[in-house]
């Protein structure tokens, strides 16, 4: 096993030595509103901006703004089904995307762990659509006692695997934040969202953002 893992290990790391990359950096801002519709049904309403802020060198440009809407349909005790559509407006452009995501959350003792398996589509004008999955594993715990009350800090550590049919892109997402439920209602959640785009192809996408996010229950 030990031997399996170095070759392995020595197999990326001369993978990456011999790839290019390309780095962008920035800010992605975003507030996010929940209504519960009834026991089982929730609408989640959100909007985000890319704010970047270095791209080969420093500048500051904004790059695009997501309006979303979801459907969450709770099945089970610790399980829901999304069904949503989001707008993407970015340089003039319109996209398109419709989502189906079904979401597993369990708490052990204090921590939650959460699991997420999507689908997406892509539409805009003049351009093929495109399709893409992705799972996302996520780990949640409070600093302080088993749960997060309200004045409490917590930790939140995601990790993302995300694939893209048409363009063969494989993209890995790492993502920590500290939260803070600031009430009953609404939590603040801010850290670094760091992705690695286009894993095996020669010239491969770094980024990293500073994503903050204000969770709001109406």
């Amino acid at each position: 096993m030990v031997k399996k893992t170095l070759v392995l290990l020595f197999f990326f790391t001369t993978f990456m030595v011999a790839s290019q990359s390309t780095f962008v950096g920035g800010w992605l801002p975003k507030v996010n509103t929940s209504t519960k519709l009834s026991e089982k049904t929730k609408w989640v309403n959100s909007i985000e901006a890319r704010e970047i802020i270095y791209n080969e060198d420093f500048q500051f440009t904004h790059s695009l703004v997501d309006v979303s809407s979801i459907f969450s349909f709770k099945t089970d005790l610790d399980q829901s089904v999304n069904v949503g559509y989001i707008l993407r407006f970015k340089e003039g452009e319109t996209i398109h995307r419709t989502l189906q995501h079904f979401n597993l959350v369990q708490n052990l003792n204090g921590i939650k762990l959460g699991h997420r398996l999507g689908f997406e589509q892509f539409f805009q004008s003049q351009v093929t659509p495109q399709y893409r999955t992705r799972y996302r594993a996520t780990f949640q715990k409070a600093l302080s006692g088993k749960k997060v009350d309200v004045k409490e800090w917590y930790v939140k550590l995601s990790n993302e695997y995300l694939y893209q049919f048409n363009k063969q892109d494989f993209e890995i997402r790492l993502a920590p934040y500290l939260g803070y439920q600031l009430s009953e209602k609404d939590k603040l959640e801010f850290g670094f969202d760091y992705r690695w785009g286009q894993v095996f192809d020669l010239i491969q996408n770094n980024s990293l953002w500073f994503r903050t996010t204000w969770y709001i229950s109406l």
